[in-house]
């Protein structure tokens, strides 16, 4: 077959976690194609970020107290190895990277500037991620990559239950690619449902659901349900950066509500997720709305250096952040960012398949956090990290293998199925906007009840059967869409199925039905998808 190209890794996503999949797999020597769907490096949310990256340093920071503050974080829900792990290889890596000439913020000394943030145990160092991906990227073009950019993969060609490559289009010209090799690292983000906040416009979820086409295991997903705080006024971030170094949310009266007697001994810095449910609490006793005050925040110089499409927002609205308070709203991000949920992984970063290996946010966050959602820095962090992993634990994995081959009637099957939708009517922007404002709601995602969810999960799979036999695509771009809100309806439904069946209220998950934890239930659940459903199963804690 002529028209497929053939390569040892397969990157799907250019953020961070795969840039530095795709940088490492060729520094082991591997070929690698690297595609996203948009540029690669400024699509999606790391370059929009704040820039802080969680690091634990040795020579500061006692390891036993960060390890003992996220196993309490995660309510029993996460890993101590795991952990372990996760803080010693991340710090090697941060300390590898700045050596080597990658961006940071350092002080007049050549220390690293460290901050802390939101959530336990938060210190992290400071990046311009526009600048890190734009190195990233000018790297792995230099080590000989080959970027596939406008191109959307929407599905994994699997032989003998491995996979043996993927099957996308070309955005801007309809054209079918077509990519054969034996390790597949998905690093295409989490599912924000193509929300409206800073870089989540394009994250809709596909990582996750090619995760489930290969009958991989995601996990974590009742916590797949991140709000963080944004402006009324437009798109804003940077939230943990000013909540951590003098900021505070006030009511209608100007009281700092989370400084109240009783409130979390965190404060301002508590975790988002927790901070957006104290917030539509303060609204629902009659105290809102909520506004952002920072006219003690004096770190300016700081965002202005890492915060730079925020400035410039800031300029262009005249919007007075340091003398006036100003009104918030919630920003869900569903999966994306501090969320726990994602694919489940062991130590290689791979999958419970065989050769398909995961990073950034589309792999489980909650292996580190367990029931904690809003954490400062993890998910750069996270990116950071197994995005590293899994570029060498792939590149291994080809060089063992050799070559995966699957029949040319499997490669046509993939291809028909990608390009179903172009044969029905179009509306699927419309079917997604709709499945946004559902699974957004505070009411739904963040505090729960069995009616809400199951009402919810009705109206999910109505969109999805609209998908999949009235609604369709009328050209290329339409196409993306449809996938995009096919994606997000697969991910909405394991969500909402997954915080069904925790029938207790842990961590982040919140259920008005099941106020207290249960005992029984301190294990990570887990979905699988068979040829026509999804379901649950518990992760007894000790699987990897």
């Amino acid at each position: 077959m002529d028209n497929i190209i053939n390569t040892d890794v397969i990157v799907v996503g250019g953020g961070l976690g795969g840039l530095n999949a795709a940088r490492t797999a060729a520094e082991k020597g591997s070929r690698v194609v690297l595609i996203d769907k948009a540029r690669i490096g400024t699509s999606g949310p790391t370059a929009f970020a704040a820039g802080d990256i969680l690091c634990w340093f040795p020579e500061e920071d006692a390891l036993d107290d960060w390890v003992n503050d996220y196993i309490n974080a995660g309510e029993g829900l996460n890993y101590e190895e795991r952990i372990r792990s996760f803080l010693e290889g991340q710090y090697r890596l941060v300390e590898e990277l700045h050596k080597s000439g990658f961006p940071f913020a350092m002080d007049s000394a050549g220390s690293f500037i460290r901050r802390s943030g939101r959530g336990p145990m938060t210190k992290c160092v400071l990046a311009p991620m526009l600048q890190f991906q734009e190195e990233n990227r000018r790297r792995c073009l230099d080590l000989g990559v080959r970027f596939l950019e406008r191109v959307s993969i929407e599905q994994i060609v699997m032989s003998d239950g491995c996979p043996a490559g993927v099957v996308g289009f070309n955005v801007l010209t309809g054209e079918t690619v077509k990519v054969s090799a034996p390790s597949i690292v998905l690093a295409s983000g989490g599912c924000s449902y193509r929300g409206p906040f800073f870089g989540q416009d394009v994250v809709a979820g596909e990582g996750l659901r090619l995760a489930l086409q290969a009958k991989a295991l995601l996990a974590y997903m009742e916590y797949g349900n991140h709000y963080n705080v944004s402006l009324a006024a437009f798109d804003s971030y940077g939230q943990s950066k000013f909540m951590a170094h003098g900021g505070r949310y006030v009511n209608e009266q100007g009281e700092a509500f989370l400084d109240r007697n009783g409130s979390s001994p965190l404060g301002n810095k508590i975790n988002g997720n927790a901070a957006v449910k104290a917030m539509a609490e303060e609204v629902q006793a009659g105290h809102g709305p909520i506004y952002m005050d920072l006219t003690q925040f004096k770190d300016w110089d700081l965002v202005t250096n890492l915060m730079p499409n925020l400035m410039l927002a800031l300029q262009k609205s005249q919007v007075d952040l340091s003398n006036h308070r100003q009104l918030v709203i919630p920003a869900f991000t569903g999966t994306s960012n501090a969320s726990a949920a994602g694919i489940f992984i062991d130590n290689n970063a791979c999958s419970t398949v065989p050769g398909l290996f995961a990073a950034g946010d589309c792999a489980a966050k909650g292996l580190i956090v367990g029931a904690c959602v809003g954490i400062t820095g993890i998910s750069l962090a996270w990116a950071n990290y197994t995005g590293s992993l899994a570029g060498q634990n792939a590149a291994a994995y080809a060089l063992e293998v050799n070559s995966i081959t699957a029949e040319e009637e499997l490669w046509q099957i993939a291809e028909t199925n990608m390009l179903q939708p172009l044969k029905r009517k179009s509306g699927a922007r419309e079917l997604l906007n709709e499945l946004t404002g559902l699974i957004s709601r505070l009411d739904v995602s963040l505090i729960k009840s069995e009616n809400r969810l199951k009402e919810a999960l009705t109206k999910v799979r109505q969109i999805s059967a609209m998908l999949d036999n009235e609604i369709g695509a009328d050209g290329s771009h339409d196409l993306m869409l449809w996938h995009e809100a096919r994606s997000s309806a697969q991910v909405a439904e394991a969500s909402l199925i997954s915080a069904l069946a925790r029938r207790e209220t842990r961590g982040a998950h919140y259920r008005e039905d099941y106020s207290t934890k249960d005992p029984g239930m301190e294990f990570p659940l887990g979905i699988m998808s068979d040829e026509k459903h999804l379901t649950v199963q518990w992760i007894k804690k000790g699987a990897d």
